[in-house]
């Protein structure tokens, strides 16, 4: 079996596609159902993938094999309507190598090819497969602004704010619909990002952390002052209800 997803015999999904079928698309013809994604995140997960394509392509090709994309069809569109950033990561890996030819394996959710735009995009909202607001948290947008192509999406440093202060167990990792955006949302109105105002407004992707090529991460000193006081933050009563709060610090 070919290493390369685009060259396997997997058929390619097509526009009749069925719940519960499993399919290989083009990351080019998948369309985003989010604005943003965290940089910290995609860098980190973009690393490993690097590190594994180099090892062995086989190691890169059997990891997506069992990380089937979720999606809707409609008509001859396929949504993408989870795991942004790993396809963000993925891209980012191998668009320089393989251009267009970026393959992924996609798991169909529902054909929603019947459904009229409007009933389309209420069903999407009610079953959370659709997020609407963008990178600075502003919204909700409108769907036709949703970016075409996963290279599209904007980094918003409250995302990557959030998914670090889980991965220093601020809170519990959970299957709450957009739980790392309803966090970074928390913090985007309680923590100021900006470092050094005055000498150009450099956010938190661009002073809290350094990623290595094999997606090692570290943060700086001013990152750690950040996560210290956000953890602090995350154990507060005020974060009581967000999804895999961990309870209040004694």
């Amino acid at each position: 079996m070919s290493h390369h997803i685009c060259d396997s015999e997997f058929p390619f999904c097509p526009p009749d596609a069925k719940a519960g079928e499993f399919y290989k698309l083009r990351v080019k013809d998948l369309s985003p159902t989010q604005f943003a994604v965290g940089k910290a995140e995609v860098a980190v997960r973009a690393g490993r993938m690097r590190k594994k394509l180099i090892k062995d392509p086989g190691k890169l090709h059997d990891y997506l094999r069992v990380r089937p994309i979720p999606i809707v069809v409609r008509n001859k569109k396929f949504y993408l309507v989870d795991h942004h950033h790993l396809v963000r990561a993925l891209y980012d890996v191998e668009h320089k190598t393989r251009g267009e030819d970026i393959c992924v394996y996609v798991e169909v959710l529902a054909n929603a090819s019947t459904l009229e735009k409007v009933y389309f995009w209420k069903t999407m909202h009610d079953r959370n497969w659709v997020y609407l607001f963008d990178h600075s948290g502003g919204g909700p947008q409108p769907p036709k602004m949703l970016p075409a192509h996963i290279k599209d999406l904007q980094f918003d440093p409250f995302r990557s704010l959030a998914w670090l202060v889980r991965e220093h167990h601020g809170y519990i990792k959970n299957n709450a619909p957009f739980s790392e955006f309803k966090w970074a949302n928390f913090f985007r109105t309680r923590i100021l990002l900006n470092h050094d105002i005055a000498a150009g407004k450099h956010t938190f992707d661009n002073f809290a952390f350094k990623i290595d090529k094999e997606g090692n991460l570290e943060l700086t000193d001013d990152g750690k002052d950040v996560i210290d006081e956000v953890l602090f933050l995350a154990a507060s009563e005020e974060a009581r209800g967000l999804p895999g709060f961990r309870g209040v610090m004694s």
